[in-house]
């Protein structure tokens, strides 16, 4: 099977109108539990991992998506920088170079 690793590094999907950017990222996540084959991990930096702190609208997807097998990892620093290392939710934190190790050894990266 191919290892699959969804990036995401940011709390909004694409650039432009922010309200815009947030309702995609909500549906790129409750899509991605809808579909057959699910990605070994998601990586959440910088921003991105706002999604997985409380207060999250897309803590149901994470939630399922981690029930599904999924491996949800948060950037460490990131979550410091936003003072939610205490928040974080769903998922483990980590650091960069396991991160970084995790993306060099998939087969595919999909970045929302």
């Amino acid at each position: 099977a191919k290892k699959v690793v969804v990036y995401i590094n940011s709390h909004l999907m694409g650039n432009g109108d922010e309200a815009l950017g947030s309702f995609l990222m909500k549906a790129f996540l409750k899509t991605l539990l809808d579909l057959e084959t699910q990605p070994n991990r998601l990586i959440l930096l910088n921003s991105g991992v706002q999604l997985a702190a409380q207060g999250s609208k897309v803590l149901d997807s994470l939630k399922a998506l981690s029930g599904k097998g999924v491996e949800i990892v948060a950037c460490g620093s990131c979550l410091e920088f936003y003072g939610l290392k205490e928040k974080l939710e769903v998922g483990t934190v980590s650091n960069m170079f396991d991160i970084l190790q995790s993306m060099m050894e998939a087969d595919r990266v999909i970045r929302p």
